[in-house]
Parts: C-alpha cells; structure tokens; sequence
C-alpha cells in the first residue's frame, strides 16, 4: 500500500518502482519500464496493443495465458480511471 494515502496510483507506482530499483539492481531495467509506462499513462490512454506489450516486456514467460489477459483487462480499467 502506498505510504501517502494523497498520492495518485500512477505516483504511487512510480514510487514502488524506483524503490524495487534501488533495492534489486538485477531488476532496474524491468522497473525503468514500468516508470516510463506510468508516465506515459499520464500523459495519455494506451491502446490495448501498448498494454499487451507492456504485460509481454514485463511478465512474458511468468504468466499463463488466462492471467495474461485478466492483467491486461485489469490494466485497461486502470488507465480508464487513472489520474
């Protein structure tokens, strides 16, 4: 949970993901990922195709095939509701 309960989602995101880099180097590039998705949720919706590809550069190999896509419909209602 965030620790500012004022904070966005996408700040909050941000947060978590500058913290999972400076405490696992090994995951840096994985997390500078998600920060730079974040920041372009904010500035604009990404298409369910952005969004696909965002799960397949983070997740691929982790997840199967049904959970792939409850994350991206999850993902998708996120970006409907996002700041």
């Amino acid at each position: 949970m965030p620790d500012n309960p004022e904070a966005s989602p996408l700040d909050s995101i941000v947060a978590l993901a500058r913290k999972i880099a400076d405490e696992c180097p090994s995951c840096a590039n994985r997390a500078s990922e998600i920060i730079m998705w974040a920041s372009e949720i904010r500035e604009r919706r990404p298409s369910r195709e952005e969004l696909a590809a965002l799960v397949d550069a983070t997740c691929k190999g982790y997840l199967p095939d049904d959970q792939r896509e409850l994350l991206i419909k999850g993902l998708r209602a996120f970006v409907r509701f996002a700041e």
